[in-house]
């Protein structure tokens, strides 16, 4: 089993948000947990986290906790049917959820049909590697992680906020058009508005 949902930026429209209840439904989802390790000062303060936790709620999801795996045990993620891995930094995120052990045990959720929901750097590090990263923020692998390897619970590599980080650096399309000759890889670009949804082998693009 793998049911994915991977956001740019959340819940962010009314289509995202009729999917995703949708797949808490169908999934009698009960109890949800957000990792908040992406932000590594603010944690589960961040505004986006609190409205993560806000969004879920209304969705008729009876618990929704935090769980920082920098400090925290990871086995607590068996506990619950829903996994929301938040964004932040996608390198600080990775990094604990690898040295936790969490990423072992979020493949094992997946396997056995629990759902994974992403927002940027959550969405990013769900694919088979963060090397797009490295190519274009190296500045940001703060521990000098060699291994770029994500947690390959689905083959799409996405690059979030796409339309956003154009106006931030025009030369980002350029950019990840070189990388994707470079290495035959293709990035899957979601902006803002955007999501992608995995059901098994089925892939919906929503926008």
């Amino acid at each position: 089993m793998n049911k994915l949902l991977l956001t740019a930026y959340g819940f962010s429209t009314p289509k995202i948000i009729n999917v995703a209840q949708k797949m808490i439904q169908e999934n009698k989802i009960t109890k949800a947990c957000i990792i908040s390790t992406s932000w590594p000062k603010e944690k589960e303060k961040h505004p986006q986290m609190q409205k993560i936790k806000k969004d879920l709620l209304s969705m008729n999801i009876q618990q929704v906790d935090f769980l920082d795996v920098e400090f925290e045990d990871a086995n607590k993620l068996f506990d619950y049917d829903l996994i929301f891995l938040n964004g932040g930094y996608p390198f600080y995120l990775l990094h604990y959820i690898k040295k936790s052990g969490a990423d072992q045990i979020l493949k094992r959720i997946n396997q056995n049909g629990g759902l994974i929901f992403g927002l940027s750097a959550g969405s990013i590090i769900s694919g088979p590697s963060i090397a797009l990263m490295q190519y274009l923020y190296p500045e940001d692998n703060q521990f000098n992680d060699s291994n770029l390897d994500g947690l390959n619970l689905t083959d799409i590599h996405v690059y979030p906020h796409f339309k956003e980080m154009l106006t931030r650096d025009p030369t980002i399309k350029d950019k990840i058009n070189k990388y994707e000759n470079e290495t035959g890889i293709n990035i899957t670009r979601l902006n803002n508005d955007q999501a992608l949804a995995v059901n098994n082998d089925t892939q919906t693009f929503l926008d």
